[in-house]
């Protein structure tokens, strides 16, 4: 199981529209834009990881902006690890059958959803691309 989730553009159809309308780099914006995402999902996902050894936290980490298709997005989780910090850091999410849960991941993105769009689309105003 991945202990790792995407920010994407999907959603913003409207804000891209209005991007390319008005003649704004399109891909810079949405760079940005994913980039604040990014920064509010890893910022919970430190607030909320069990700091026993500090090890899960020092390797939540963000990618660059990729691009599938039309959406552009990054990664938000425990990337770039070694195979033991990975196994820990699914059973901290998942729980083990000799250990309870204590989700970091799934938590901030329930609970912290509207403020990861929020960013993003404070990005895109901020850039002066919408309104």
């Amino acid at each position: 199981m991945a202990t790792r989730v995407n920010v994407s553009t999907k959603g913003f159809d409207e804000y891209l529209e209005k991007l390319a309308a008005a003649g704004k780099d399109v891909d810079l914006s949405i760079a940005k834009a994913l980039t604040a995402g990014a920064a509010v999902a890893k910022a919970g996902m430190v607030q909320r990881v069990p700091k026993d050894t500090h090890n899960l936290e020092d390797h939540i980490k963000t990618t660059e902006v990729r691009l599938s298709g039309n959406y552009s997005f990054v990664e938000v989780g425990v990337m770039d690890t070694d195979a033991e910090t990975a196994r820990y850091g699914n059973a901290q999410e998942y729980g083990t059958s000799s250990m309870a849960a204590q989700p970091y991941i799934r938590p901030t993105i329930k609970e912290d959803y509207g403020k990861i769009r929020k960013a993003m689309k404070d990005s895109l105003i901020e850039d002066g691309t919408i309104s």
